[in-house]
Formats: C-alpha cells, sequence, structure tokens
C-alpha cells in the first residue's frame, strides 16, 4: 500500500501532466526560491522578512529529515524551466490527511496553476492514499481564495486573526472523494499549451 512506502520510495514515482512534472525540490533551487519568495508581488502574502540563500539552504536540509514534508518544483517537461513550487506538508498517515503549503507559481507559468494542482493531487490522493488535503489561506489573499473556489475547495473553518499579520485564516478543504468529479469540471483548464 502507497501510504506504508518509505518517503524516498514515493519520491521515484511522481506525477506528470500535459506540460508539467513535479520532482523533488534540490539545494541547487535554492536561489529560484529565495527570488520567489522575496519578489514584491509573489511574496506579499508569504512573510515578514525577506528570505536569504542561507536561510532557504538551512530550511532546505531540515526539510530533508522530515518524512511528513514533500517539497517538489513544478518544472516543465520539455524545458526543466521551474514553473513553482508546492509541497505537501503536515501530513498525518492516521488521519490520512496533508496541508498545501509553499506554493509559489512563477509569473510566466500562472496559466498552468490548476495542473500545478492536478499533480498534488493526483500525488495526494492516488500515490499517499490520502483522504483530505486542506489549504490555509490568508483572508486578505482573494486571488488565492478565488481560486481554491473555483476549483472546488470547500470552506473548512475561518481562523479570526491566525495568520502573521493578525488576518483571518481560511482553511479550505479538498476531499479524495469530491476530486473525480471537480477534475472533471476543471479539466479544460489542464491546457494542453506547450511551453512556448
Amino acid at each position: 500500500m502507497a501510504t506504508l512506502s518509505t518517503k524516498a520510495e514515493n519520491l521515484q514515482r511522481l506525477p506528470e501532466g500535459n506540460n508539467l512534472a513535479l520532482r523533488e525540490i534540490r539545494l541547487e533551487d535554492s536561489a529560484q526560491i529565495v527570488a520567489w519568495r522575496n519578489d514584491p508581488v509573489l511574496g506579499k502574502f508569504m512573510t515578514r522578512e525577506k528570505l536569504t540563500l542561507t536561510q532557504q539552504e538551512e530550511f532546505f536540509r531540515n526539510y530533508q529529515a522530515r518524512a511528513d514534508d514533500y517539497y517538489f518544483i513544478a518544472e516543465f517537461k520539455r524545458s526543466k524551466k521551474p514553473a513553482g513550487s508546492i509541497a505537501l506538508a503536515n501530513l498525518d498517515l492516521v488521519a490520512k490527511c496533508g496541508e498545501v503549503a509553499r506554493l509559489i507559481v512563477d509569473p510566466g507559468a500562472r496559466l498552468f496553476l490548476v495542473e500545478v494542482f492536478d499533480l498534488l493531487f493526483a500525488f495526494a490522493f492516488a500515490q499517499l492514499g490520502l483522504s483530505t488535503v486542506v489549504a490555509n489561506v490568508q483572508s486578505r489573499n482573494a486571488p488565492a481564495k478565488n481560486f481554491h473556489i473555483r476549483l472546488g475547495f470547500q470552506v473548512e473553518k475561518i481562523s479570526p486573526n491566525a495568520w502573521w499579520n493578525g488576518d483571518d485564516v481560511i482553511t479550505f478543504r479538498m476531499s479524495r472523494e469530491d476530486y473525480p468529479r471537480l477534475k472533471q469540471a476543471w479539466s479544460a483548464l489542464l491546457l494542453d499549451a506547450r511551453e512556448s
């Protein structure tokens, strides 16, 4: 059963979509992640202060030791150019739940955001056997809220003043049962656009 596999075994079988593939983050991705995180638009809702290369490299080393965290780069299959990052964190294999984390999509790859999520869902539901994936979104982050609603996430709860800046946090929930039906509804957004 997939849930009993080790992290290393699970990382050998990562999903691919029409345009993108997931791969585990590498130390050499650190500079790209720092650039994305420190971008005033991309990193606006993520952190209070600038991320340094040393901090990201230390985070990467700590990440490698965690069995409850899968951190990916979504990259274009043809060019291997990174389209963004996404993680499945805080895994609880007993409760069969995980959390979307560390999502950043390069401005040139925004058309492929649905595919990034679809790859993560395929990994979470089909490979790890999870029942639920949640995403915590800052309530002032209107684009992220609207995107989760458009994909069919359900609002599980709202936690007042829970973000680091005092904003409310909306916890969205996607279940393994809802995913196939919802994927059919937004399958047209899984563009076979091919990288230009």
